[in-house]
């Protein structure tokens, strides 16, 4: 058989693969989660284990008990609204089982619409199905479905966002389609609306645009403004309509805050010792103390990147190991680094240390096909597609942002999970595959009515 005909079969028979592996990963994630349900039923605490969830139910129940000439004013001054107002509505429905449920289903969605995505730009089945498993299995995956956090919600949108953003500058269109840039930077407008951790993207995705696209310029711009747009100045409008404040509105978890508890750390005081601190006297006290600020860094950066979840998931949530009242491990991970927290770990008992070892295995794997993916878009960065560029782009500026906070966790990740997991499918299997993306698209159709798109497989017109 000539070889450019065994070619065509292999790619005909990657696209017939394409469909039972999503529909045994959707079988495999309903399975997880559905016992992970079960385990939420019979142990109702589990739903409080994630971050700030007992301050975030004490909104819901203050917005449910408020009322309706209070209830506004209740919504506005509670910080962003996606903090809280989508769990406010599942819970005055179906109360915590409903908010799971809603939040698994968003998982999901969100699995799928990578793996798509994935088929779609690598045309390859093992590909597809490497990004699709990592999803399933990465930690912020399994755990924030079932806690009344906000991360499976910011997650699903920064994924609708940035996969519509991919679509919009996909390379077999004369220009970036207006549609999907509009889909997606709205998309990414409200994911910040949940978490102000994204509220530079779409700037930084328009600079990007402006430079990669002279012809949309005006549509990238229009774009940006519609991502601004729904939030936060419609926010910010409506609060100074309602209640006479332009701003995002105080919480615990706004900026003034978070410049606080890192002020604590950065002085070695007791976490909310400062309670509240404004951006000019935060910078005067980080140039007072250089060091010390750049040691937070350092062990935010250190805690972000090579953290894996694996005590979070099946330590604190699942509580397969036994956590001392009082203890901290911000504390073990300040005083004596993330080799303190590891040898923590393993004094506690053999199942959390194996899961442990193996979901750092997990971890690492990762970590070492983002870096080799990263290293072949570096090396041939001429000829990456605008799509790769995207999703880095998404990807720094959200793992950057996350500074911001005053605290930085591992889960401040969970955003671009599935991003990680894209990139690391292509570094350990794409070989130079990411890099052939850019090639010119073949013109003759395959014997399944198919043609070759770099980094696509579609019907022949």
């Amino acid at each position: 058989m000539p070889r450019s005909d065994q070619r065509q079969l292999q790619l005909a028979d990657e696209r017939v693969r394409l469909v039972p592996i999503a529909l045994f990963l959707g079988a495999l994630f309903i399975g997880i989660h559905a016992c992970l349900f079960y385990f939420d039923v019979t142990d109702p605490a589990a739903f409080l284990r994630g971050d700030r969830a007992i301050d975030r139910l004490a909104h819901v129940h203050g917005l449910l008990a408020a009322g309706s000439s209070a209830i506004i004013h209740a919504a506005l001054d509670s910080g962003v609204p996606g903090d809280f107002l989508q769990h406010a509505v599942l819970y005055a429905i179906g109360g915590r089982y409903l908010v799971i449920v809603a939040q698994i289903a968003l998982q999901l969605f969100t699995l799928l619409l990578v793996y798509s995505f994935v088929a779609r730009t690598s045309g390859s089945a093992k590909i597809a199905a490497t990004a699709g498993m990592l999803i399933v299995i990465m930690p912020g995956s399994l755990l924030n479905p079932h806690l009344l956090v906000t991360e499976a919600w910011f997650t699903a949108l920064l994924m609708i966002g940035t996969v519509s953003i991919c679509e919009a500058v996909d390379a077999k269109r004369d220009a970036p389609s207006p549609a999907y840039l509009y889909l997606g930077f709205a998309s990414l407008g409200l994911a910040s609306a949940i978490r102000p951790q994204g509220l530079l993207i779409p700037l930084v995705l328009t600079t990007y645009l402006l430079f990669a696209f002279p012809k949309a310029r005006g549509a990238s711009l229009k774009a940006a403004l519609l991502a601004y747009a729904v939030f936060p100045l419609s926010w910010m409008t409506l609060r100074f309509l309602l209640v006479g404040d332009f701003g995002l509105g105080s919480s615990n978890a706004d900026l003034a805050t978070n410049l606080a508890f890192r002020a604590d750390r950065i002085l070695s005081l007791p976490l909310d010792s400062t309670g509240r601190m404004d951006l000019l006297p935060f910078i005067h006290l980080a140039l007072s103390h250089p060091l010390a600020f750049f040691n937070t860094l350092y062990a935010d950066a250190f805690n972000l990147i090579l953290n894996p979840g694996a005590n979070h998931l099946f330590g604190y949530y699942l509580q397969f190991g036994e956590t001392p009242n009082g203890f901290s491990w911000l504390k073990v991970r300040d005083q004596s680094g993330m080799g303190g927290v590891v040898a923590e770990v393993l004094t506690r008992n053999a199942k959390l240390v194996a899961l442990f070892g193996i979901w750092t295995a997990i971890h690492a794997a990762v970590l070492f096909g983002v870096a080799r993916a990263c290293i072949e878009i570096v090396r041939d960065r001429r000829s990456m597609p605008p799509w790769i560029w995207i999703v880095m782009i998404v990807v720094v500026t959200t793992a950057l942002s996350g500074f911001a906070a005053g605290l930085v966790r591992w889960n401040l990740r969970s955003g671009v999970e599935p991003l990680l997991a894209v990139l690391a499918a292509y570094g350990l299997f794409a070989g130079n595959l990411v890099s052939s993306r850019s090639q010119p698209v073949s013109s003759i159709p395959d014997a399944s009515g198919l043609y070759r798109d770099p980094g696509r497989l579609k019907h022949a017109e």
